[in-house]
């Protein structure tokens, strides 16, 4: 599969053509896709390519409908449930070059709604994955199959035999089969694995000792997390075990920040906006 990133001159150039005859639904983590830019010395172009990349990937999987997704600020609900979500991405020292680099990335990408022809979904406090999950269980239903573009592994929960994901970074198609193939997981026993393993990525620790084949063989053997908790104490003397054992209040955390069905409800109604769900279907429609 090709992607197309030529610059353009003029967003005038930049027409979307005619997938009224597609029938499939894409959607685009908007501010995981802008990342692969970052690292580029010169994000004059960066506007441009971003458009043309999702008009790519529209194409190439005959989507009749597009759907960008972005994050605005961090999860109000996350960060009332848990004031350590996310306190591990403190920004790192960096020369003045690189300062206004970033700066001048994140004001493109801040403005980048407006130059999207795409439905475009942000709301203060809330974060593309709750408005995903809600897309993936609602949306998804009106079309013949959903991909998601992200690399964030959280959204794995959401697969189905109708709804699949593409990493843009490892240029990777993740179907339900891959999945299983791949780790010998359903999404729901790898979303298990990832509560018992915690996110590092959002600071969201896991229990100590326990890293991911550990956990995915926990999953593999109790399957849900109730039984996990309901065979407690788990007989053995390895030190994991002993830790899992007190790891109850972990796991009920964890199980709030991770899954996403469980709490996507409650996390865009707990975004700093009004009625989000309701502009969120304004704009769909």
């Amino acid at each position: 599969m090709t992607f197309m990133t030529k610059s353009w001159n003029d967003l005038e150039d930049l027409q979307t053509p005619d997938y009224s005859e597609y029938n499939n639904l894409l959607i685009i983590d908007g501010n995981n896709l802008s990342y692969r830019w970052l690292q580029r010395p010169n994000h004059g172009d960066f506007k441009h390519d971003f458009v043309r990349t999702i008009q790519s990937l529209a194409k190439s999987y005959e989507a009749g409908k597009t759907i960008v997704c972005f994050d605005f600020g961090k999860s109000y609900f996350r960060k009332e449930l848990y004031d350590e979500y996310k306190q591990n991405r403190k920004k790192a020292e960096v020369s003045d070059e690189d300062k206004q680099r970033f700066e001048d990335f994140f004001s493109v990408l801040n403005d980048l709604p407006e130059y999207l022809d795409d439905t475009v979904l942000k709301f203060r406090g809330v974060e593309a994955d709750d408005i995903i999950t809600y897309l993936a269980i609602h949306e998804s239903k009106k079309y013949h199959h959903t991909w998601i573009v992200s690399s964030d592994r959280d959204l794995y929960q959401l697969m189905r035999s109708d709804i699949s994901i593409f990493n843009m970074f490892s240029r990777k198609e993740i179907t339900i089969e891959t999945l299983i193939e791949d780790f010998k997981l359903s999404p729901e026993l790898y979303l298990l694995s990832r509560i018992i393993e915690g996110d590092k990525g959002d600071n969201i620790y896991g229990v100590e000792g326990i890293g991911p084949k550990r956990a995915q063989a926990l999953a593999l053997e109790y399957k849900t997390l109730d039984a996990l908790l309901s065979a407690f104490p788990i007989p053995g003397k390895a030190k994991y075990i002993q830790n899992l054992n007190q790891s109850r209040d972990i796991l009920l955390r964890n199980s709030d920040l991770i899954d996403l069905k469980k709490n996507y409800m409650i996390a865009l109604e707990k975004g700093k906006e009004d009625d989000v769900v309701e502009k969120l279907l304004n704009k769909l429609t």
